[in-house]
This record gives C-alpha cells, structure tokens and sequence, in this order.
C-alpha cells in the first residue's frame, strides 16, 4: 500500500508520518486491496473553532473500491484516529458485503 501524506497550513512532523504508517497497517487487516490511502491534513485557523482545528481527509483507492472518511479534532493525531475508525466501519461493511452475498 502507498501512503501520500500531504499537509495544508499543517506542518507534518516525521513522528505523525509514522503515526498514520501504523493507523493504515490497522486497514490492511479487512482484506480488502487497497492500492494508495492518500491522507491530507488541513489545519483550520478559526478563533472560535479551536475544538476543531485540524481535520484529516483520508482516500482510499483500490480495485473498484473509493472509500472516504473525514474527521475533526484539536490535535492532528487524534483527527487522524477518529478518522481511521470511520474508514475501518466503511471497511468492515465491504467485507462483511463480499461474504454473505457469496
């Protein structure tokens, strides 16, 4: 699997890089191929939101399968956990799909 990691108005530090290398080893257990996971980190500059100041966006492209989950929080690795969650319910959903329609 490939991991893009890419930041708006977001520093990404080497340690959150690792962070989200091991929330997507977390994916790869649903067996479903998942080709490229694109993650994008934004960081949201507004005063009155600071419960909400980074958001994750993750994308995950495979063979004929486009998941996406999004997830809000005031710290970038939280963000990225709750959205790891989202993805693996949607993951959990497609796998249990492929085997009872079997």
């Amino acid at each position: 699997m490939e991991i893009t990691i890419r930041g708006r108005h977001a520093d990404i530090t080497p340690a959150f890089k690792e962070h989200a290398a091991a929330q997507a080893g977390q994916v790869d257990r649903f067996g479903i191929n998942i080709a490229v996971l694109d993650v994008e980190v934004t960081h949201e500059e507004n005063k009155r939101q600071t419960k909400q100041g980074f958001k994750v966006d993750l994308t995950a492209k495979g063979a004929g399968t486009l998941l996406r989950a999004t997830a809000k929080a005031p710290q970038m690795t939280a963000a990225l956990d709750a959205a790891v969650k989202k993805l693996e319910l949607q993951l959990r959903k497609v796998s249990e799909r492929k085997q009872n329609h079997r």
